[in-house]
Protein backbone atom coordinates (compact mmCIF):
# COMPACT_ATOMS: atom_id res chain seq x y z
CA UNK A 1 0.00 0.00 0.00
CA UNK A 2 2.98 2.21 0.71
CA UNK A 3 4.53 1.61 -3.08
CA UNK A 4 0.67 2.86 -4.31
CA UNK A 5 0.71 5.96 -2.16
CA UNK A 6 4.12 7.03 -3.15
CA UNK A 7 3.24 6.46 -6.84
CA UNK A 8 -0.61 7.89 -6.76
CA UNK A 9 1.78 11.16 -4.80
CA UNK A 10 3.76 11.47 -7.99
CA UNK A 11 0.73 10.64 -10.62
CA UNK A 12 -1.23 14.22 -8.56
CA UNK A 13 1.88 16.18 -8.68
CA UNK A 14 1.80 15.36 -12.63
CA UNK A 15 -1.93 15.81 -12.70
CA UNK A 16 -1.73 19.37 -11.23
CA UNK A 17 1.12 20.48 -13.68
CA UNK A 18 -1.33 19.53 -16.31
CA UNK A 19 -3.87 22.05 -16.80
CA UNK A 20 -5.40 20.03 -19.56
CA UNK A 21 -5.92 17.00 -17.87
CA UNK A 22 -6.95 19.27 -15.01
CA UNK A 23 -9.47 21.05 -16.54
CA UNK A 24 -10.85 17.69 -18.19
CA UNK A 25 -11.04 16.24 -14.90
CA UNK A 26 -12.58 18.99 -12.50
CA UNK A 27 -14.06 21.38 -14.85
CA UNK A 28 -16.17 19.23 -17.58
CA UNK A 29 -17.28 16.52 -15.25
CA UNK A 30 -19.07 19.52 -13.12
CA UNK A 31 -20.03 22.15 -15.44
CA UNK A 32 -22.34 20.52 -17.71
CA UNK A 33 -24.61 18.31 -15.20
CA UNK A 34 -24.57 21.07 -12.22
CA UNK A 35 -25.60 23.75 -15.81
CA UNK A 36 -28.29 21.05 -16.91
CA UNK A 37 -29.98 20.89 -12.93
CA UNK A 38 -29.84 24.60 -12.72
CA UNK A 39 -31.84 25.23 -15.92
CA UNK A 40 -34.32 22.19 -15.40
CA UNK A 41 -35.03 23.92 -11.73
CA UNK A 42 -38.87 24.43 -11.51
CA UNK A 43 -40.03 24.19 -7.81
CA UNK A 44 -37.44 21.95 -7.50
CA UNK A 45 -36.03 19.44 -9.76
CA UNK A 46 -37.89 16.56 -11.44
CA UNK A 47 -36.71 12.95 -11.40
CA UNK A 48 -36.17 13.26 -15.01
CA UNK A 49 -33.75 16.46 -14.38
CA UNK A 50 -32.18 14.54 -11.75
CA UNK A 51 -31.79 11.45 -14.45
CA UNK A 52 -30.54 13.93 -16.57
CA UNK A 53 -28.09 15.62 -14.95
CA UNK A 54 -26.51 12.32 -13.11
CA UNK A 55 -26.50 10.61 -16.66
CA UNK A 56 -24.13 13.55 -18.26
CA UNK A 57 -22.27 13.27 -15.29
CA UNK A 58 -21.47 9.95 -15.24
CA UNK A 59 -20.39 9.90 -18.76
CA UNK A 60 -18.18 12.73 -18.49
CA UNK A 61 -16.81 11.82 -15.51
CA UNK A 62 -16.10 7.80 -16.10
CA UNK A 63 -15.16 8.75 -19.98
CA UNK A 64 -12.67 11.95 -18.99
CA UNK A 65 -11.55 11.73 -15.72
CA UNK A 66 -10.94 7.96 -15.38
CA UNK A 67 -10.83 6.59 -19.32
CA UNK A 68 -9.25 9.46 -21.17
CA UNK A 69 -6.80 10.36 -18.64
CA UNK A 70 -5.55 7.00 -17.69
CA UNK A 71 -5.28 6.30 -21.42
CA UNK A 72 -2.93 8.97 -21.91
CA UNK A 73 -1.10 8.53 -18.41
CA UNK A 74 -0.37 4.50 -19.60
CA UNK A 75 0.50 5.33 -22.94
CA UNK A 76 2.78 8.30 -21.74
CA UNK A 77 4.28 6.18 -18.70
CA UNK A 78 5.06 3.39 -21.44
CA UNK A 79 6.34 5.36 -23.57
CA UNK A 80 9.22 7.50 -21.35
CA UNK A 81 10.23 3.85 -20.38
CA UNK A 82 8.73 4.89 -16.73
CA UNK A 83 6.59 1.52 -16.59
CA UNK A 84 9.38 -0.56 -17.42
CA UNK A 85 11.77 1.02 -14.78
CA UNK A 86 8.94 0.46 -11.95
CA UNK A 87 8.87 -3.59 -13.19
CA UNK A 88 12.82 -4.09 -11.99
CA UNK A 89 12.33 -2.35 -8.56
CA UNK A 90 10.00 -3.93 -5.82
CA UNK A 91 6.69 -2.81 -7.17
CA UNK A 92 4.18 -5.66 -8.23
CA UNK A 93 2.50 -5.20 -11.65
CA UNK A 94 -0.75 -4.26 -10.07
CA UNK A 95 0.70 -1.77 -7.75
CA UNK A 96 2.57 -0.03 -11.02
CA UNK A 97 -1.24 0.06 -12.49
CA UNK A 98 -3.02 0.18 -10.00
CA UNK A 99 -0.62 3.87 -8.94
CA UNK A 100 -1.77 6.02 -11.57
CA UNK A 101 -4.95 4.81 -11.59
CA UNK A 102 -5.65 6.43 -7.84
CA UNK A 103 -5.98 10.00 -8.55
CA UNK A 104 -8.91 9.20 -11.01
CA UNK A 105 -10.06 7.14 -8.76
CA UNK A 106 -10.69 9.83 -5.60
CA UNK A 107 -11.51 12.12 -8.19
CA UNK A 108 -14.21 10.01 -9.00
CA UNK A 109 -15.63 9.55 -5.21
CA UNK A 110 -15.00 13.93 -4.52
CA UNK A 111 -16.94 14.87 -7.46
CA UNK A 112 -19.99 12.27 -6.86
CA UNK A 113 -19.81 13.61 -3.98
CA UNK A 114 -20.22 17.65 -5.03
CA UNK A 115 -23.11 16.50 -7.69
CA UNK A 116 -25.27 14.54 -5.12
CA UNK A 117 -24.69 17.43 -2.86
CA UNK A 118 -25.86 19.74 -5.73
CA UNK A 119 -28.67 17.61 -6.87
CA UNK A 120 -30.07 18.00 -3.37
CA UNK A 121 -29.53 21.61 -1.98
CA UNK A 122 -31.14 22.24 -6.12
CA UNK A 123 -34.63 20.89 -5.17
CA UNK A 124 -33.86 17.02 -6.17
CA UNK A 125 -34.74 14.20 -4.30
CA UNK A 126 -32.04 12.29 -1.70
CA UNK A 127 -31.32 8.57 -3.20
CA UNK A 128 -33.90 6.11 -3.07
CA UNK A 129 -30.89 3.74 -2.47
CA UNK A 130 -27.65 5.44 -1.95
CA UNK A 131 -25.95 1.74 -2.20
CA UNK A 132 -26.79 0.81 -5.94
CA UNK A 133 -25.63 4.19 -6.75
CA UNK A 134 -21.77 3.37 -5.41
CA UNK A 135 -22.04 0.60 -6.71
CA UNK A 136 -22.91 1.95 -10.12
CA UNK A 137 -19.63 4.19 -9.96
CA UNK A 138 -16.92 2.38 -8.14
CA UNK A 139 -17.78 -0.58 -11.05
CA UNK A 140 -17.69 2.14 -13.86
CA UNK A 141 -14.65 3.92 -12.50
CA UNK A 142 -13.34 -0.18 -12.95
CA UNK A 143 -14.82 -0.94 -16.13
CA UNK A 144 -13.15 1.95 -17.76
CA UNK A 145 -9.90 1.77 -15.94
CA UNK A 146 -9.93 -1.70 -17.70
CA UNK A 147 -10.66 -0.03 -21.00
CA UNK A 148 -7.77 2.43 -20.79
CA UNK A 149 -5.35 -0.03 -19.68
CA UNK A 150 -6.73 -2.11 -23.29
CA UNK A 151 -6.73 0.93 -25.24
CA UNK A 152 -3.32 1.65 -24.34
CA UNK A 153 -1.82 -1.61 -25.73
CA UNK A 154 -2.59 0.05 -29.46
CA UNK A 155 -1.76 3.69 -28.59
CA UNK A 156 1.52 4.92 -29.33
CA UNK A 157 0.88 8.53 -27.17
CA UNK A 158 -0.43 10.78 -25.26
CA UNK A 159 -1.30 12.57 -28.96
CA UNK A 160 -2.45 9.18 -30.37
CA UNK A 161 -4.84 9.09 -27.26
CA UNK A 162 -7.14 11.63 -29.31
CA UNK A 163 -7.95 9.02 -31.88
CA UNK A 164 -7.68 5.56 -30.12
CA UNK A 165 -10.14 6.27 -27.72
CA UNK A 166 -12.72 7.35 -30.02
CA UNK A 167 -14.41 3.49 -29.76
CA UNK A 168 -14.74 4.01 -26.36
CA UNK A 169 -16.64 7.25 -26.53
CA UNK A 170 -18.84 6.11 -28.57
CA UNK A 171 -19.35 3.07 -26.87
CA UNK A 172 -20.24 4.97 -23.66
CA UNK A 173 -22.92 7.39 -25.25
CA UNK A 174 -24.60 4.82 -27.07
CA UNK A 175 -25.57 3.81 -23.73
CA UNK A 176 -26.76 6.86 -23.19
CA UNK A 177 -30.96 6.98 -21.91
CA UNK A 178 -31.15 9.33 -24.47
CA UNK A 179 -30.05 7.07 -27.58
CA UNK A 180 -31.41 4.43 -26.28
CA UNK A 181 -34.90 5.76 -25.51
CA UNK A 182 -35.13 6.81 -29.25
CA UNK A 183 -33.38 3.68 -31.02
CA UNK A 184 -35.64 1.04 -32.50
CA UNK A 185 -36.53 -1.43 -29.57
CA UNK A 186 -34.26 -4.43 -30.56
CA UNK A 187 -31.07 -2.10 -31.05
CA UNK A 188 -32.03 -0.57 -27.66
CA UNK A 189 -32.22 -3.85 -26.20
CA UNK A 190 -28.61 -4.91 -27.26
CA UNK A 191 -27.35 -1.11 -26.30
CA UNK A 192 -28.53 -2.19 -22.68
CA UNK A 193 -25.56 -4.41 -22.51
CA UNK A 194 -23.11 -1.73 -22.94
CA UNK A 195 -21.00 -0.92 -20.21
CA UNK A 196 -22.54 2.83 -19.25
CA UNK A 197 -25.88 1.47 -19.65
CA UNK A 198 -25.46 -0.53 -16.73
CA UNK A 199 -23.98 1.87 -14.46
CA UNK A 200 -26.78 4.59 -15.50
CA UNK A 201 -29.69 2.18 -15.18
CA UNK A 202 -27.94 1.69 -11.68
CA UNK A 203 -27.46 5.38 -10.64
CA UNK A 204 -31.06 5.91 -12.10
CA UNK A 205 -32.41 2.90 -9.92
CA UNK A 206 -30.55 3.81 -7.19
CA UNK A 207 -31.68 8.18 -7.33
CA UNK A 208 -34.99 8.36 -8.37
CA UNK A 209 -35.99 4.70 -8.19
CA UNK A 210 -36.34 4.15 -11.75
CA UNK A 211 -34.10 2.48 -14.64
CA UNK A 212 -33.57 5.02 -17.60
CA UNK A 213 -37.00 2.99 -19.42
CA UNK A 214 -39.34 3.66 -17.08
CA UNK A 215 -38.24 7.17 -16.58
CA UNK A 216 -39.27 7.85 -20.27
CA UNK A 217 -42.89 6.32 -18.84
CA UNK A 218 -44.94 8.62 -17.52
CA UNK A 219 -47.37 6.39 -15.59
CA UNK A 220 -44.12 4.44 -13.86
CA UNK A 221 -43.70 4.45 -10.35
CA UNK A 222 -40.59 4.68 -8.01
CA UNK A 223 -39.14 1.72 -6.54
CA UNK A 224 -39.01 1.33 -2.59
CA UNK A 225 -35.17 0.72 -1.11
CA UNK A 226 -35.69 -3.00 -1.25
CA UNK A 227 -37.33 -3.01 -4.84
CA UNK A 228 -34.41 -1.30 -6.40
CA UNK A 229 -32.16 -4.34 -5.72
CA UNK A 230 -34.70 -6.60 -7.38
CA UNK A 231 -34.53 -4.09 -10.82
CA UNK A 232 -30.37 -4.19 -10.74
CA UNK A 233 -30.24 -7.65 -11.49
CA UNK A 234 -29.89 -7.16 -15.17
CA UNK A 235 -27.41 -4.18 -15.42
CA UNK A 236 -25.76 -5.41 -12.04
CA UNK A 237 -24.87 -9.05 -14.26
CA UNK A 238 -23.75 -6.66 -17.38
CA UNK A 239 -21.39 -4.78 -15.08
CA UNK A 240 -19.93 -7.47 -13.16
CA UNK A 241 -19.39 -9.30 -16.93
CA UNK A 242 -17.90 -6.01 -18.42
CA UNK A 243 -15.47 -5.66 -15.61
CA UNK A 244 -14.68 -9.44 -15.21
CA UNK A 245 -14.00 -9.51 -19.19
CA UNK A 246 -11.98 -6.59 -19.61
CA UNK A 247 -9.55 -6.79 -16.90
CA UNK A 248 -9.05 -10.67 -17.93
CA UNK A 249 -8.20 -8.99 -21.81
CA UNK A 250 -6.19 -6.31 -20.48
CA UNK A 251 -4.50 -8.91 -18.16
CA UNK A 252 -3.54 -10.66 -21.74
CA UNK A 253 -2.89 -7.63 -23.94
CA UNK A 254 -1.29 -4.30 -22.05
CA UNK A 255 1.90 -3.56 -22.92
CA UNK A 256 4.72 -2.40 -20.95
CA UNK A 257 7.48 -1.89 -24.08
CA UNK A 258 6.97 1.60 -26.18
CA UNK A 259 5.11 0.52 -29.43
CA UNK A 260 7.96 0.39 -32.13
Amino acid sequence: MNRIATLSRAEFTLLGRNRLLLFNAIVLPLIFPIGILILSREDGLSDTAVASGLEVFALFLLVFVVFYNLLSVYSTRRDELVLKRLRTGECSDAEILAGPAVPSWVLTGLLTVIVGIAVVVLGGRVPVNPVLVLVAFIGGAAVFTALALITSAVTRNAEAAQITCMPILILATAGMSSIRNVVPDNIARVLDFTPMAAVLDLVNLGWVGRTSSELADEGAVAASFADTFVSAGQPLLVLVAWIVGSVLIANVHFRWEPRS
